[in-house]
């Protein structure tokens, strides 16, 4: 994965406002090394959490990946990322 932190954090940004928006409490972390990431928790379940990143491929299209490099979705549909880092980290109560 090639990106350029500067895109990269605003990838981030619009779907921290997403998730946001779902209750779910998110980080932006952008340092210079390593990837600028968005930390989310399930305020429910603390213990709950994932990093994301967004990164583009060498055609220019930009993908959102979890840390573990599992890939989420594309940048431009950031209601079904959302959905996905909301499955990743959803709780089953029994």
């Amino acid at each position: 994965m090639i990106a350029d932190p500067g895109d990269a954090v605003g990838h981030l940004r619009r779907l921290a406002a997403q998730l946001e928006a779902h209750s779910f409490l998110v980080d932006l972390e952008a340092p210079e090394d390593p990837l600028p990431r968005l930390h989310v928790v399930n305020p429910m379940v603390p213990a709950m959490t994932e990093d994301v990143l967004a990164s583009h491929e060498e055609d220019g299209q930009w993908w959102f990946w979890l840390s573990w490099a599992g890939r989420l979705g594309h940048a431009d549909d950031i209601a079904t990322v959302a959905e996905r880092v909301a499955s990743v980290l959803h709780v089953i109560r029994r």
